[in-house]
């Protein structure tokens, strides 16, 4: 690249980008309670000190959200940047540094959210720093967006930034996220890039039984924990229809070949494949294979009696579903209801529907983010990919913008394990090259 870009002084942004992500880490947003207010704080500072001024909205007392805008001419729609504060819970127990203490070892940053998703909000942060320091001119505004409670179903984050600062994304036709990325294997004949275009969405439901409460000495065979026993045994037993998306296909293509010959075999023609019951009971050993293809139920919260020689009159099971696109809440509530074969179970969703959306594989965005992450990788395979995680982008796309989940991070398998895990970290040279990566990404879609 020409131009402005080479007017950065690259490994100096690296360097300043390795602080910030530091300093941001050491500021403890765990959700509960969230406190990103103490981070939206933090990010208004360094864009203050750089003349870009921001706005901070709290949707409750410390969950911050907070929004700058670079302006461009305008000649294109504009691009939201955005990750959210909050982080989920690190027990101390289990980590080998402190999970806010910015701990370098060994060429590595530690710190709860340096994968998810601190480091990607940091990216953009540093990428608007160059671009207003390079005085780059810019066809598209670039915005900038820190959102509260991602973590724990984003309303007070993304869905009120939808419903009460609608404007703050006005006239932007893109959104860019988390994860996607670059991964690399022992086995895989070349890297696989992944840029998320959807993601599944969650359908909150939970299943209630109801009887008479009596003495744990006496039991009988329908007391309500014993029916919601059998109903939830019925209901994992069971298994909904496999359905192999266009998209999903091709991110198997795409896998196949990088994959070792025997590895990738069937690939070509998933949802053939998968009538082939040898091929069938491989892949569906492989959770995230198994959770891409189908709709799936999984048991998370039991609640039956407050003590042990009590039965209790209720016992009510929690269940996580993710939707697979093309399924329908109301099918999927009929369908449980006809597994479980228990009139005496309730079965009620317990939240907000999010109906699957999905973004393009062929807009201009999408073509620079596969040409970036080419960049940072050569030899680099990219595919289209829908997370079976849910992200903010869900949010985004369904206020009209294209999202997209991208980072120029090259990591193992065992790297992106640690997301949610013990002793989460992000190397060095992620930082650096991600800085850059980011910054001349944004210059070839949004350049002037």
């Amino acid at each position: 690249m020409d131009g402005p870009a080479m007017s950065i002084d690259w490994k100096a942004l690296g360097d300043e980008t390795a602080d910030l992500l530091r300093r941001y880490l050491m500021i403890d947003t765990t959700n509960p309670p969230g406190n990103e207010l103490a981070g939206a704080t933090f990010l208004a500072g360094v864009l203050a000190g750089e003349g870009i001024p921001s706005e901070t909205v709290e949707s409750a007392p410390g969950r911050a959200n907070l929004m700058a805008r670079l302006r461009g001419d305008g000649s294109l729609p504009g691009i939201v940047l955005h990750h959210h504060i909050d982080v989920v819970y690190a027990d101390r127990r289990y980590w080998t540094v402190d999970p806010f203490g910015g701990v370098l070892r060994d060429g590595y940053l530690y710190g709860r959210g340096a994968i998810d998703m601190k480091s990607t909000g940091i990216m953009h942060l540093a990428a608007l720093l160059a671009l207003k320091r390079a005085k780059a001119p810019l066809k598209r505004d670039l915005i900038f967006l820190a959102t509260a409670d991602e973590e724990a179903g984003s309303a007070y984050g993304a869905r009120f930034v939808a419903d009460q600062r609608r404007d703050w994304i006005a006239g932007a036709e893109y959104a860019i996220s988390e994860l996607g990325g670059i991964e690399t294997h022992a086995g895989f004949k070349a890297p696989l890039g992944h840029i998320v275009i959807s993601e599944k969405t969650g359908l909150p439901l939970t299943l209630t039984a109801k009887s008479q409460p009596g003495h744990g000495s006496m039991p009988w065979p329908d007391t309500a924990p014993h029916r919601l026993i059998r109903a939830l045994n019925r209901l994992l037993a069971s298994e909904r229809p496999l359905r192999v998306l266009p998209e999903v296909q091709e991110y198997f293509v795409r896998l196949a070949s990088v994959l070792p010959e025997p590895e990738g075999r069937g690939y070509d023609d998933l949802a053939r494949s998968l009538r082939d019951d040898a091929f069938r009971a491989r892949f569906l050993t492989r959770r995230l294979h198994a959770a891409m293809v189908r709709t799936t139920f999984a048991v998370t919260m039991l609640h039956g009696s407050e003590k042990r020689n009590v039965i209790p009159p209720e016992a009510w099971a929690g269940i996580d579903c993710r939707m697979l696109a093309g399924d329908e809440p109301a099918e999927i509530v009929a369908w449980v209801k006809g597994v479980i074969d228990d009139d005496q179970i309730e079965v009620t969703v317990t939240g907000e529907p999010k109906v699957p959306n999905l973004s393009p594989p062929d807009t201009a965005l999408y073509k620079s983010l596969a040409e970036a992450l080419r960049r940072r990788a050569p030899e680099a395979v990219v595919a289209p990919e829908i997370l079976v995680g849910f992200t903010d982008n869900w949010v985004f796309r369904r206020c009209g913008l294209h999202g997209y989940g991208w980072s120029p991070f090259i990591m193992d398998e065992g790297e992106w394990g640690r997301v949610h895990g013990n002793d989460e970290r992000l190397s060095l040279e992620n930082i650096h090259a991600g800085a850059r990566c980011y910054t001349e990404m944004l210059l070839d879609v949004a350049g002037a």
